[in-house]
């Protein structure tokens, strides 16, 4: 699978606030595939780990990549925010951080700003992390 940076600009976030690194093509034109990690020096590592439920966050900004990627080329990255978790299932307490995690994304429904996508987020030998429903708001 061929991989690429996440273009910057392309997602306001920065740092260890920045999660999602590379896309990962997938010929499936609704879905989006992003690996990133958890930075060591992300303020929610201790001792190596970080809570799981901040993959939530992962797949967030793997939705707002491709919300980017839909809009027109060139423009500049627009605030987003996650409205709304449904739906989600953690299969673990802690994650490693500096850790290859994988997210996909599916949108499934889109009114104007808001979003809704299906996400799941595996670790190491693709064990599942999460699956969740998230929906997002693009836009001021």
């Amino acid at each position: 699978m061929a991989e690429r940076e996440v273009p910057e600009g392309l997602i306001p976030h920065r740092g260890p606030a920045r999660l999602v690194q590379t896309i990962l093509d997938d010929p499936r034109p609704d879905v989006l595939v992003c690996a990133g990690r958890i930075p060591a020096d992300s303020a929610f590592a201790v001792d190596g780990r970080a809570p799981a439920v901040i993959v939530l966050e992962l797949a967030a900004q793997a939705a707002a990549v491709q919300q980017a990627l839909a809009g027109p080329t060139g423009a500049a990255a627009r605030p987003g925010y996650l409205v709304a978790v449904r739906a989600a299932r953690l299969r673990a307490d802690v994650v490693a951080v500096n850790v290859r995690l994988v997210t996909t994304v599916r949108r499934t429904g889109q009114a104007g700003p808001l979003a809704t996508y299906e996400a799941t987020v595996n670790g190491p030998g693709g064990q599942e992390i999460l699956t969740a429903t998230l929906s997002t708001h693009a836009g001021d």
